[in-house]
């Protein structure tokens, strides 16, 4: 299944990619915008599969999980045709680390960020950006993550994503190893509220969650 082809068979709320803005964020709430988003990470699977890299199955089915808080930036045609770009996973009540002061603080946690194979570094950077300007409209101070540290034959591409998540504004705080028992680069960025970002994307994600922790699925 071809994500960025099967999205133009769903139906977007009324406000995406308003105001003429060229990218739309929102939330993923219907099965059919869920499965989309499972396909972008399959495919994503696949090209990391050729460059040695494995994604663990349950990153896909992550999506599917209707309790999970997913949410999808879309790029917006002349004609009004979304086609999804990127996905990520987000945890309202970040959990701190225990003796990690930083951590502490109110923080948006995000996790499980694909973007389709066929986009360039340029659409990671942009969900930074609206992750930062997201958060700081929630109250939140910082926004953390993580990323795949080392991988058995996946050195140089793991090692190109840890410099392009650094050049974007990404801070590694530390080194860990995740639920999967991989080894992962702990990331934190600071709440910032960017000004005329919503000419570049119009968000429809709620600032506050709709009910309690929505999110146990998929955390990374």
């Amino acid at each position: 299944m071809n994500a960025t082809r099967a999205v133009s068979d769903t139906t977007a709320p009324a406000g995406t990619g308003g105001a003429g803005a060229p990218y739309g964020m929102r939330p993923l709430t219907t099965a059919a915008d869920r499965a989309v988003a499972a396909a972008l990470v399959e495919d994503r699977a696949r090209w990391l599969a050729l460059r040695g890299i494995t994604v663990p199955r349950h990153h896909v089915a992550a999506y599917r999980a209707p309790r999970a808080e997913a949410v999808g930036l879309f790029e917006v045609g002349a004609d009004g045709e979304e086609q999804l770009a990127g996905c990520l996973l987000l945890h309202r009540q970040s959990q701190p680390r225990f003796g990690n002061t930083e951590s502490e603080r109110p923080g948006l946690r995000v996790s499980l960020a694909y973007t389709a194979p066929d986009r360039g570094d340029a659409i990671g950077s942009l969900i930074t950006l609206w992750a930062g300007d997201f958060a700081a409209r929630t109250g939140a101070e910082t926004v953390r993550g993580e990323a795949p540290a080392s991988h058995t034959g996946g050195g140089q591409s793991l090692g190109r994503l840890l410099d392009h998540l650094t050049t974007s504004g990404w801070r590694i705080t530390g080194t860990g190893h995740n639920a999967d028992g991989e080894r992962v680069a702990r990331l934190e960025i600071r709440a910032e509220a960017r000004r005329g970002l919503d000419a570049m994307v119009h968000c429809t994600v709620p600032l506050h969650a709709a009910g309690p922790a929505l999110n146990q699925a998929g955390s990374r």
